[in-house]
């Protein structure tokens, strides 16, 4: 099968040395003159797999993109450290980097689920970003039950251990992706780029880049943490853009009108989770639209 999505080599990349001895490799993209720009991804996916969205977004701005311990081009951490406190910590020295390598400027923070996750708990604690652009977070309505909660992310994490982790060839994956029904709005050629992005070479086969172990761990955790969000405490400026929410697994702040108002929040109809590699050119849209009103473009 012919690739029709090949991710660019970057123009730079920084090693970020974090604790417990992980490394991420940060990688610069795009237009070095304009508004900066930084990327992550969701739980067991990477940075690159987002290429339809970002590819229409480098040459606007000072794009750089990393991936999470265990996942992408870093490899496999310790589990011990797969956590959203060390998560938080990463951040903050993901962004003091950024800033010594490349030069002190605003960046706004472009993150999806778990990355978008982090970058809430990141900014209520500590503060660093210009802006959010946050891609279905998981962020919970006040007052939901925590039993709920620790039902939910239990469930996630059971169902993360029993999937499918290693695939005979790319091919292979590509079959059992466009057989998922979850996966069926995805962009023409977008399960082939996940399989370029998310497997490494295994013996006579592929695996999972992200251990299922590893992101069953963070899911057992992800939604205890997404009830510790207090929008009141984010002070930067806010975009919020869920997934349907007649859909499955779709992210709705709140039915308080006022919280709706201070997150900025709308949503895509008929997209899903994967919604930036659904309607690309509408969440690029979107975004640039945020850096243009918090006075970056």
């Amino acid at each position: 099968m012919a690739r029709i999505w090949s991710v660019p080599e970057p123009a730079e990349v920084l090693a970020v040395e974090l604790t417990n001895g992980a490394e991420v490799q940060v990688r610069r993209h795009g237009n070095p003159a304009g508004p900066r720009v930084i990327l992550s991804h969701g739980c067991g996916l990477a940075a690159d797999m987002y290429l339809p969205y970002w590819l229409l977004l480098k040459d606007s701005v000072d794009l750089l993109v990393f991936d999470f311990r265990s996942h992408g081009w870093n490899p496999e951490g310790d589990p011990a450290s797969l956590n959203f406190p060390t998560f938080v910590d990463d951040y903050d020295v993901i962004l003091r980097s950024i800033g010594q390598r490349f030069g002190e400027k605003p960046a706004v923070g472009v993150f999806h689920s778990m990355s978008a996750l982090t970058a809430l708990l990141f900014e209520q604690q500590r503060g660093g970003f210009a802006g959010l652009v946050l891609f279905d977070p998981p962020i919970q309505p006040p007052g939901r039950n925590p039993e709920d909660m620790v039902y939910i992310s239990e469930h996630m994490s059971r169902g993360m251990r029993r999937r499918q982790d290693r695939f005979e060839s790319h091919d292979d994956y590509i079959a059992h992706m466009d057989a998922n029904p979850a996966y069926q709005r995805l962009r023409l050629g977008v399960s082939a780029l996940m399989a370029e992005t998310l497997l490494r070479p295994d013996g006579e086969g592929y695996a999972l880049r992200c251990p299922k172990e590893h992101e069953a761990q963070i899911y057992e955790y992800f939604y205890g943490w997404s009830m510790q969000i207090d929008t009141e405490q984010v002070k930067c400026p806010i975009r919020v853009v869920g997934s349907d929410p007649t859909t499955s697994f779709s992210f709705m702040p709140s039915i308080d009108f006022g919280e709706m108002v201070r997150m900025n929040y709308d949503f895509l109809p008929e997209a899903t989770h994967m919604l930036q590699l659904e309607e690309p050119e509408r969440c690029v849209e979107i975004t640039l639209q945020f850096l243009s009103e918090v006075g970056l473009l």
